[in-house]
């Protein structure tokens, strides 16, 4: 019974197509999300051409994954603002640009990231 109420195989599999939904949009309409996606197979193609131990990959993958996390966030609160007015508004100029701005603070953090493991490490 308990086991039932914590894995619950019908909210997995609709959560799970949510989300697959969520990634087909973001591919289909967010041209920054699909250069990410071109970044992270090059990410994959480094850092096998250069042979990287298993952390290495981590470390670089698991950046960049979550730069996509940031990007996803910040395309969902677009759209959520889209939805409140399409006119100019200082407010909602605002929160779009603080959005932006929080994937330009994790590609920057993966720069070092880079760095670190292409180069320095």
């Amino acid at each position: 019974m308990l086991f039932s109420r914590v894995f619950n195989p019908r909210h997995l599999r609709g959560a799970t197509q949510h989300s697959l939904a969520g990634l087909a949009r973001a591919w289909q309409g967010e041209q920054a999300f699909r250069h990410e996606v071109v970044v992270l197979v090059i990410l994959l193609l480094a850092l096998i051409v250069t042979g990287k131990d298993f952390g290495e990959w981590l470390l670089v993958i698991g950046g960049w994954l979550g730069v996509m996390v940031v990007e996803l966030l910040n395309s969902a609160i677009e759209e959520a603002f889209d939805l409140v007015s399409t006119e100019w508004n200082a407010r909602i100029k605002a929160g779009k640009d603080m959005a932006s701005a929080a994937i330009l603070v994790a590609m920057i953090v993966n720069v070092g990231i880079w760095a670190f493991v292409f180069f320095i490490g």
